[in-house]
């Protein structure tokens, strides 16, 4: 395995171990994590299903003759996917079904997954990595040793905080980019949204024929982009600010978006950029505004999105993004490019309005919650739905209101296909009534 996709592996596997680091101070019985290993290829026995670039947590919980082993399934992106139980079941999460759905419905209802068997390879191949738990920790400690040390991140850091930025600058005269350390990188030939790269949106790009984009820490008196400058890059790997993009001034720095913070739109959540420049397009298409957005990652690494302003909306409540493929970024999916595609999904408002209360109450909501698309939604019992009369209901209240669990409420809800909650809600309740009647079984 080439080393720079081992190091990627190592920097998921970190990732994996401080998420479950960060729940478990939550649980009153905790779980320990003993090793994770990333497997190349990985089959569920029994359903021949195969998946690739898996990552299995060991965990142990309890002690001495109480103690039990269970296992969890991430994705290359440290999703979790699937839960193995103590008795060895496997759980699939129901995001990890849909996205599997979306691939091949047909096929994924002939696995038949309730039969999936979790069992272990015997031995690990040839780019398999196991790490121990105390591995893992010194692996994050390397890591960011290597950060600190190769690119000078915090000291960037702490330099564009301060108002004396004009005394630092990474855009030297006759500096080439491969010798920038504080970069980043984008392929201006990749999609932004389903039609459009950013060539497209830039036509400066094509005009002075740059074959990357990059970003890095700038002097602001030199370039009218504010702390970071785009730069587009020749054949030479010469560059020169894209003169073309517009720092936005008072809706830059600290600016809060609703930001799609996954590739596959898992995660949409309420941020603050380090900054922003805007496309100069010459029309507002669709009353949107657009821009490039920059903020620091994980690491120190410099995260780039493309961000559409609904016009009409209030400063705080205008702004939506989804990340820009990068060196150090997956690509989104079609379901992402799509809700960001302007000539397609010409307004974002619904979205903006719909993600707004489920933020505010829980921080983050997904794409599913937010998009078009009613009967993908992923409902909590107590989530609240909107009907079209204007009133609010939720899972629990239609429950009682069917004397059934809410439980039971929730899984015939997810399985229908009406366009709207007010649809859905009459044939959950239809069912219900048609598998009891005449009996008194229901388990409220």
């Amino acid at each position: 395995m080439q080393e720079s996709r081992v190091s990627k592996v190592k920097q998921t596997m970190i990732q994996i171990s401080s998420q479950i680091e960060e729940r478990e101070k939550k649980q009153e019985e905790k779980a320990k994590l003993e090793n994770v290993t990333y497997y190349e290829e990985f089959e569920f026995k029994n359903v021949g299903l195969r998946d690739r670039n898996l990552y299995i947590t060991k965990l142990e919980i309890g002690q001495g003759k109480q103690k039990t082993v269970v296992y969890e399934i991430y994705d290359e992106n440290a999703n979790l996917i699937a839960t193995v139980d103590i008795k060895g079941k496997i759980h699939f999460m129901p995001e990890y079904i849909e996205a599997l759905r979306k691939i091949d419905a047909r096929y994924v209802e002939m696995l038949n997954l309730e039969d999936a068997k979790f069992e272990l390879p015997e031995e690990l191949g040839e780019n398999d990595i196991s790490l121990q738990e105390i591995e893992i920790k010194e692996a994050q400690k390397l890591l960011q040793k290597e950060e600190q040390e190769e690119t000078s991140i915090e000291k960037a850091k702490d330099i564009t905080k301060a108002e004396e930025i004009e005394a630092y600058s990474e855009m030297q005269t006759n500096q080439t980019f491969d010798k920038i350390t504080n970069k980043q990188e984008i392929d201006p030939n990749a999609k932004v949204t389903q039609t459009e790269t950013l060539a497209d949106m830039i036509p400066e790009i094509k005009q002075k024929g740059f074959v990357k984009i990059g970003v890095v820490y700038s002097d602001r008196t030199k370039t009218n982009h504010g702390r970071f400058t785009f730069v587009g890059i020749t054949a030479q790997g010469e560059m020169m600010p894209i003169e073309s993009l517009e720092n936005a001034q008072a809706a830059s720095t600290g600016q809060s978006i609703m930001s799609i913070n996954s590739n596959d739109g898992s995660v949409i959540e309420k941020e603050q950029v380090s900054g922003m420049v805007k496309l100069n397009r010459g029309n507002t298409l669709n009353a949107t505004e657009e821009y490039l957005s920059i903020k620091i990652g994980q690491y120190g690494v410099i995260e780039v999105d493309y961000v559409r302003r609904q016009l009409g909306k209030n400063k705080e409540d205008a702004y939506f993004s989804a990340p820009v493929e990068t060196q150090n970024q997956m690509p989104t999916t079609r379901q992402v490019k799509e809700m960001m595609d302007k000539h397609s999904n010409t307004s974002l408002e619904d979205e903006i309005n719909k993600g707004a209360p489920e933020i505010q109450r829980d921080g983050e909501t997904r794409i599913e919650n937010i998009d078009k698309i009613a009967s993908n939604d992923m409902l909590g019992i107590d989530d609240i739905l909107v009907l079209e009369d204007g009133t609010q209901t939720t899972i629990r209240q239609e429950a009682q209101k069917a004397k059934v669990s809410p439980e039971e409420f929730l899984n015939k809800y997810e399985r229908k296909t009406g366009k709207t909650p007010d649809e859905i809600l009459e044939q959950v309740h239809e069912e219900i009534e048609e598998e009891y009647i005449g009996t008194d079984e229901r388990k409220i």
